[in-house]
């Protein structure tokens, strides 16, 4: 199980960069392909990969529940059938606010950012879950998820930092540029005034 789990966050981290690659195209323009799309055609692009083994890992369970319905008859069968139909079309309506909501964050924001707010949302998804159905939670799961918020924490505070440097900078560059310019005439880097002449000395008189 943990194995399939790491394949899972592996893949879709790479369906993210993909993504990110396809926009960055001449044919992956929102222009060209919006969000509706685009999300129709990576899901197009999984059915056809999975529905193979799909059919091979699960069609003897599907027959077995349906035999179980089956037996049980009358009123009770139907109510089984109808859960589970209901439970059905919810999870697919879930699955698919949620990937068109990804889809379109991800065409707005950095791989980087995507995957920072993926790890809260499954942190979220973990801790509304057990409490709304009363699940246990062990301390392996306190662990991960201090762990995940600890990350995307610091994640945040370095960005922020980063951005406060860059912006300082532009604001320096923004001040000083205008008396300042860099003189590379004697293969040498320096900051002179403008107002002095940037060409070699044996030149002037010229």
């Amino acid at each position: 199980k943990c194995l399939v789990v790491m394949l899972s966050n592996l893949c879709f981290s790479f369906r993210g960069l993909h993504q990110k690659l396809f926009r960055a195209s001449p044919g992956g323009r929102a222009s060209a392909v919006d969000d509706l799309n685009l999300q129709y055609r990576m899901q197009q692009i999984g059915v056809l990969m999975l529905i193979v083994p799909t059919l091979l890992g699960n069609t003897f369970l599907a027959l077995d529940k349906l035999r179980h319905a089956f037996t049980i008859g009358g009123s009770a069968a139907m109510k089984y059938a109808f859960r589970y139909v209901l439970l059905s079309f919810v999870n697919g309506i879930a699955f698919t606010s949620y990937n068109l909501a990804s889809t379109f964050v991800l065409t707005r924001i950095s791989v980087v950012h995507h995957a920072a707010l993926n790890c809260i949302r499954r942190v979220f998804a973990i801790v509304v879950t057990s409490v709304l159905f009363g699940s246990r939670m062990t301390m392996l799961q306190f662990l991960g998820i201090a762990l995940a918020v600890l990350g995307f924490v610091s994640y945040i505070h370095h960005k922020l930092k980063k951005e406060t440097k860059e912006k300082r900078r532009k604001e320096l560059r923004k001040k000083w540029g205008g008396i300042m310019a860099m003189d590379t005439t004697e293969g040498e880097r320096r900051w002179i005034r403008k107002s002095s002449s940037l060409l070699p000395v044996n030149n002037i008189g010229n």
